[in-house]
């Protein structure tokens, strides 16, 4: 196997890893930070999810977030030129990444902004807010953890074939 194999191999799994975290820390806000604010008053759940999004991108959140989706840009590019096997596989993982990013980047980020001008004692735009917010952080996390599966297969099957070949 060659150099540049394995430095591709490791960018799909760099990408596959950044997904499946992206995924996972999607995931513990939908199932532990949501229904947490579902149990307060409205005034407390605006006002919590309003510092959150002053938070979130300045967090940690925006390396798996950010990286795995300029990972993904690199790791499909350059698997579709240089191989000849199993590209389409990395491609197709890659795709998932960047469709869970464009969902944040256009349904999640301009909603969150506008968000930020809630009244704090409107309980209706809560619960607009948090009913799309969440269906659509949802999506995300399966986007997220479905192409970080199928990116590490791909980051794994040339090395499967290399060891089938030598067999």
């Amino acid at each position: 196997m060659k150099g540049s194999e394995i430095v591709l191999q490791s960018v799909v799994g760099v990408t596959a890893f950044g997904a499946v975290v992206a995924g996972g820390a999607l995931f513990a806000f939908s199932a532990v930070v949501m229904p947490a604010l579902r149990s307060v008053d409205a005034r407390a759940a605006i006002a919590s999810m309003e510092a959150f999004n002053v938070e979130a991108p300045r967090s940690a959140l925006m390396l798996p977030l950010v990286g795995s989706a300029l990972a993904a840009c690199v790791a499909g590019i350059w698997s579709s030129v240089v191989r000849a096997d199993g590209w389409a596989v990395t491609v197709l993982g890659c795709i998932g990444v960047l469709a869970a990013f464009a969902v944040t980047v256009i349904y999640h980020v301009p909603r969150n902004n506008a968000f930020a001008s809630t009244d704090v004692a409107d309980a209706a735009a809560w619960h607009r807010y948090r009913t799309g917010w969440s269906l659509w952080n949802h999506v995300r996390v399966g986007l997220y953890c479905a192409s970080g599966a199928v990116l590490a297969v791909a980051a794994v099957l040339p090395a499967t074939r290399s060891a089938d070949g030598a067999l």
